[in-house]
């Protein structure tokens, strides 16, 4: 079964330590983080890379392939935040 995806980060992922800080706003970003699961704004048929990674089993996506024993090849784990917390606040400064 193959499921629809992203494997990796795209460029202007906003889970991404080198986005545009500030970019998405305090509020906006928690929204997104604590969304079960987010589709990426580039590929929008496919489920973020950056959010799974980030969220790993809070994600509902990365949930359901573990109860199906999918195996999703996700990669890119150190382009992103090491945290929901930095994410947030990385975005919340706009300085």
């Amino acid at each position: 079964m193959k499921l629809p995806y992203a494997k990796s980060p795209c460029s202007q992922c906003p889970f991404r330590k080198d986005t545009l800080k500030g970019w998405l706003g305090r509020e906006r970003m928690t929204e997104i983080t604590e969304a079960h699961s987010f589709v990426c704004h580039k590929k929008t048929d496919m489920q973020c890379a950056g959010h799974m990674l980030l969220n790993q089993q809070n994600n509902t996506f990365v949930e359901m392939a573990a109860r199906f024993r999918i195996e999703l090849e996700l990669r890119g784990r150190e382009l992103l935040f090491n945290n929901v917390s930095d994410c947030i606040e990385h975005h919340a400064d706009r300085n």
